[in-house]
């Protein structure tokens, strides 16, 4: 945002420097303004950043934004001087106006969406309306490349086309950040961001990190639309719950290139769904689970535990659950606190934990068991070599039910080299190029599968067929270079 305005403004991201680099860093930029991204997880290290920048630029304004500062603020700013003030909340409009007010001695208390000291007290102004239109926001990695210190490999492959959330999960704060309206950005926002990514950095794999990415059912079926219309040829994940999920608009998500689904899950027992917040039942979980399994999707599941008050029978209705659905992949957590959920003000209203828990307490997430991470271990255990046993008949009946789709060329590629038959897999990766010969994805398989099998010529013949639909793609010009 401050860049499309004109203003100098560098991306940096630290935790790869010691204390020497970055001090030699910020000496080099010399900055009049600090913004520190502060999470519940590098709550302290921001804060020590903020006192090396405050010692070292002593006349710059230091300010903080994110989930964590924007829930501590008043915490923040009364125990911590190095820190002048915290944008609450979203933040591209605020700190383009609080620039701009520097710049022109308008009063920062005139500025919607801050928290800042006022005489010896700490106040937050008007709040911040919303940004409605979230397609006039310029894409996150438009600057990206003339970043410092990001993997350019790794960060672009991270999207959001939405904002808000419409649950209130207990254990989230996502919903008192974003709001729990759901803002979406239209599908031609999205597919051009899509296109973006593929031309600027070469990515072939995208991962949209929305809370509820098929929220809204028809956008998602017009933005799968689109990304077929425009032939985008790559493939993505996303996340969203259970209760908004469908066979119609998984199929749509698997023709446009979508290979796993995430639900958020969290237990199999009423009783701790119920308690968690969550809204859902175990009956919806099977129901969705089933759908994404019919559709030939991978299957990603997300669990809590050390839940307080979980019992063995709790315990033993999520492990039956995770037998029923059998996931491709799992990721269990233990709960935690966060500034932000009601699962934290709880515990506050009921002297659980004290107001000053994320200050005193050193580790990176608060868990609202001591024991937590030893519950999760236990569940992660459980659910491994629970995922379902692919084979050719249920291959061929995807096949069957939706026609060509290149995401079950891949997938069945994928069983044929796992059992050793390559040219069983590169029937299935030439499916690809022979329906979609501008899908980038079938010559990037057959390439690999000619790299690995010792057919140097062939390799080199589909990675310059990669190279030449897309001239970034780092994989493809890598191994040509070996």
């Amino acid at each position: 945002m401050l860049r499309d305005k004109g203003i100098d403004a560098h991306l940096a991201n630290l935790s790869g420097m010691d204390e020497a680099q970055i001090t030699e860093l910020f000496k080099r930029l010399s900055p009049d303004l600090f913004g520190f991204s502060q999470w519940t997880h590098n709550r302290h290290t921001t804060l020590q950043l903020a006192r090396l920048a405050k010692q070292r630029h002593p006349q710059s304004l230091v300010i903080a934004g994110g989930g964590h500062a924007t829930h501590q603020a008043e915490l923040l700013l009364a125990s911590h001087p190095e820190l002048d003030l915290i944008v609450a909340g979203e933040g591209e409009t605020t700190l383009l106006e609080l620039i701009e007010a520097r710049d022109s001695g308008r009063p920062l208390s005139e500025i919607p969406g801050l928290v800042l000291r006022h005489g010896q007290t700490v106040i937050r102004t008007a709040p911040r309306s919303r940004i409605r239109d979230l397609d006039s926001l310029p894409y996150p990695s438009r600057y990206l490349h003339e970043a410092i210190g990001v993997d350019l490999d790794l960060q672009p492959q991270f999207i959001s086309t939405s904002r808000g959330c419409p649950s209130a999960c207990h254990f989230c704060a996502s919903p008192s950040f974003w709001g729990r309206a759901v803002r979406t950005r239209s599908p031609a926002s999205v597919v051009d961001e899509f296109l973006f990514l593929k031309d600027r950095f070469g990515m072939l794999y995208l991962s949209l990190r929305d809370d509820t990415f098929t929220a809204d059912r028809r956008r998602t079926i017009e933005l799968c639309q689109l990304l077929l219309e425009r032939k985008a040829g790559m493939f993505w994940n996303c996340q969203t719950r259970v209760e908004a999920v469908d066979e119609e608009v998984l199929s749509w998500m698997k023709r446009a290139g979508c290979e796993c689904v995430q639900l958020g899950v969290e237990s199999g027992s009423p009783r701790i769904l119920q308690q968690l917040g969550k809204r859902i039942t175990p009956q919806q979980v099977v129901a969705a689970c089933d759908a994404v399994h019919r559709v030939g999707l991978q299957l990603s599941v997300y669990l809590i535990a050390g839940v307080p008050g979980e019992t063995d029978q709790d315990r033993q209705a999520t492990r039956q659950l995770l037998q029923r659905i059998k996931p491709h992949d799992l990721q269990v957590a233990p709960l935690a606190y966060y500034p932000g959920t009601s699962l934290y003000s709880d515990a506050l209203r009921h002297q659980q934990v004290g107001p000053d828990l994320f200050e005193r307490r050193q580790s990176d997430a608060l868990l609202a068991l001591p024991d937590g991470n030893q519950w999760a271990a236990r569940l992660l255990r459980v659910g491994s070599g629970l995922a379902p046993t692919t084979t050719m008949r249920t291959i061929k009946q995807q096949k069957e039910r939706m026609g060509y789709c290149a995401v079950t060329c891949l997938q069945a590629g994928d069983y044929h080299l796992q059992r050793g038959d390559w040219q069983h897999a590169e029937q299935e990766y030439r499916e690809i190029t022979a329906h979609e010969p501008e899908h980038p994805w079938g010559w990037l398989l057959l390439a690999e599968l000619y790299d690995q099998t010792g057919h140097q010529t062939q390799a080199r013949s589909c990675y310059h067929k990669v190279v030449q639909l897309m001239p970034r793609h780092r994989q493809s010009l890598k191994a040509l270079a070996d």
